[in-house]
């Protein structure tokens, strides 16, 4: 029996942090520490302001934050070992780099900046990658690293960007990323693929100099330090099922419609449009989908996925068999822009052969 095996029992079952830094470190966090934790993390939802949250839904509870403030708990301490096992804190659609993906290792140092393509995924919906970035010579000033901004290509042209989530450790001279990539063209087949993947910049925080004033305007604690970091690598695509259904849904002059839904094993893309009598504003839906035995509530959105207003929306997990009775619920429309809300449910219902 490991030490975390024999610990595990102080912990209670459902609780996935606990779980996971216990699997991590061993260890089970201080009481300074968890006290420290629960500070930051009220401090976080204070300051969250729902105005500044644009095109991309995340939802439930703002969780990518969370998992950030849990990683900027403990010190980390290079491009492997404790660094890496931050990934293990994404949870939700976040982890599915790390606990889905093939490991790469592919690493490249550009100014003293080690960038790593630690992990990659791919399936019929999306590419998801799993990115470190070190400072090596720990620059004086530095509180914080970013490495968001890669360029992915293949034979059939550049991936779009479908968001993704990042670290932000107490160790200021090391992060994790993963980041999400949407296909040229959906959906992206079974099997192998060449893929070029090119971070152009990194992203540093530096908080040595203050802001000149309180009411500083235009005032950036960030800068850009630039590359390129250049990898190529060949992946395996876990493909996946795509259903047409053009399920309609209406309620009080107001219409959800489903053209297409993508199921794969880690993630089931719903492409939805939301039109008819609705008040003005970005409105996104709170939701879920069924299928046998499995509930996936619907998380992270893309609400440019096409014309005519559609909209993409992925869920927290997938299905192995796409065949058989889909349902998806649409239990309220949220207005991004405000307080707005419409009560459902819209209810759509179709068959997959």
């Amino acid at each position: 029996m490991t030490t975390s095996d024999a610990r595990a029992s102080d912990f209670d079952g459902h609780d996935r942090v606990a779980a996971g830094l216990l699997d991590l470190f061993a260890v089970q966090p201080s009481a300074a520490a968890t006290d420290r934790l629960d500070e930051r993390i009220e401090r976080r939802l204070r300051a969250w302001d729902p105005r500044h949250v644009r095109r991309s839904r995340f939802r439930p509870g703002r969780r990518a934050g969370l998992i950030g403030l849990l990683a900027a708990t403990f010190a980390i301490g290079g491009a492997t070992g404790s660094l890496q096992g931050l990934y293990l804190f994404l949870a939700g659609p976040f982890d599915t780099p790390w606990h889905r993906g093939v490991e790469v290792g592919l690493s490249q140092t550009v100014d003293g900046y080690t960038v790593t393509i630690d992990r990659a995924y791919a399936d019929a919906a999306r590419l998801a990658l799993a990115i470190s970035v070190v400072d090596e010579r720990k620059r004086g000033g530095t509180t914080q690293l970013e490495a968001f901004g890669t360029v992915v290509t293949d034979a059939s042209g550049e991936y779009l960007s479908g968001g993704g989530a990042m670290s932000t450790p107490d160790g200021p001279f090391a992060a994790v990323n993963v980041a999400w990539k949407q296909p040229p063209e959906l959906p992206l087949p079974a099997g192998p693929r060449q893929l070029h993947v090119v971070l152009p910049f990194i992203q540093v925080r530096d908080d040595s100099i203050p802001p000149p004033d309180a009411d500083a305007v235009g005032w950036n604690p960030w800068h850009r330090v630039a590359g390129p970091w250049t990898f190529d690598f060949e992946i395996d695509v876990d493909g996946g099922t795509t259903i047409t259904p053009d399920a309609v849904a209406e309620i009080d002059g107001v219409r959800v419609t489903v053209p297409r839904l993508i199921a794969a094993s880690g993630i089931v893309r719903v492409e939805m449009r939301i039109d008819g009598d609705l008040p003005p504003g970005d409105w996104s839906p709170i939701g879920e989908v069924r299928h046998g035995d499995r509930v996936l509530r619907l998380v992270v959105g893309d609400l440019d996925a096409g014309p005519d207003g559609m909209m993409a929306y992925m869920t927290d997990g997938g299905v192995d068999d796409a065949s058989g009775a889909w349902t998806v619920t649409v239990d309220e429309l949220i207005d991004g822009q405000g307080d707005g809300r419409l009560q459902g449910p819209w209810v759509l219902e179709f068959e997959a052969p």
